[in-house]
């Protein structure tokens, strides 16, 4: 994970994988996170707690995502509810602008059209603009396309060569991993090219795509991976009690959380042992029934 994690510097566009509490690659984060990288753009899909955590850290300079929370458990998360345009800026977008900014960067297009007109977007993000149809219908938004110098992903398994598969739906990935200089993957296991070629059809990103994959068994935890295990919802829970304490002027549950799982673990195998194998085994999705 270290050699991999060297591709990312501070001040980079980062874009990281999954969707709210689904397929997160938070093993990687973590790692960013006991490096403490700074000044990062965060581009993402509808993101959840790891980014609110980075905030925490002070390693984020600005958002592009149109949602940092973890629905039911916290609707909005914690210090990105609190210091969204005081400690970092926002830009203003919707899934299908972040989509639109993806594809105009992988077709090298200067522009995408996306769905926000009416919407009060063009005015809170100075890349949305509004401009006239040239076929005469109704002014058209539009936004530039956005680099990213590294994609982080979480898929359920790849080959070495870096052929990944997500045994499930990839929700934007394959977008983030087409429009950034580099892409990390992190796996749940590696297996042969052979078991890669048994079903070509759920290849989801071509070894051309990825420059690093890492195995990382219950690597997106606390977040659900799928098909694999569900989320952690006790310590997703335990975080927003320690992020909510820090925000009302107590730090001490807060320390404790950082010591316990980012800056105390200093390998994956030791975060797992942290949060313990009973745990992590009763999330599975087999011991549920499922």
């Amino acid at each position: 994970m270290d050699e991999a994690l060297s591709l990312v510097s501070d001040g980079d566009v980062i874009g990281i994988g999954g969707f709210i509490t689904s397929n997160k690659p938070c093993a990687l984060l973590r790692g960013l996170m006991r490096a403490r990288r700074k000044n990062l753009t965060i581009v993402a899909g509808p993101s959840s707690l790891e980014v609110d955590l980075m905030i925490a850290l002070g390693m984020v300079e600005r958002t592009v995502t149109p949602y940092v929370g973890a629905e039911a458990l916290a609707p909005i998360a914690p210090f990105f509810g609190k210091w969204a345009g005081r400690r970092f800026a926002v830009d203003e977008v919707d899934n299908g602008t972040v989509i639109a900014m993806l594809r105009a960067q992988m077709q090298r297009l200067p522009f995408m059209p996306t769905s926000v007109a009416g919407t009060s977007i063009p005015e809170l993000n100075r890349h949305v603009k509004m401009i006239e149809d040239p076929f005469g219908g109704p002014p058209v938004a539009v936004v530039a396309p956005i680099k990213l110098d590294v994609a982080l992903l979480h898929a359920g398994q790849a080959d070495s060569f870096g052929n990944v598969q997500h045994q499930g739906a990839h929700f934007i990935d394959h977008l983030l991993a087409q429009a950034a200089d580099r892409v990390i993957v992190q796996v749940e296991r590696l297996v042969s090219n052979a078991a890669i070629r048994k079903a070509p059809l759920e290849t989801s990103l071509h070894s051309a795509f990825v420059d690093a994959v890492v195995e990382l068994p219950y690597g997106a935890h606390p977040m659900a991976s799928q098909n694999h295990y569900g989320i952690d919802a006790r310590h997703l829970e335990e975080y927003v009690r320690a992020a909510k304490s820090y925000l009302q002027g107590d730090e001490d549950l807060f320390a404790q959380y950082l010591a316990r799982y980012v800056d105390g673990p200093s390998t994956h195998a030791e975060y797992l042992e942290a949060v313990g194998m009973e745990r992590l085994r009763s999330l599975r999705l087999e011991e549920r029934g499922t």
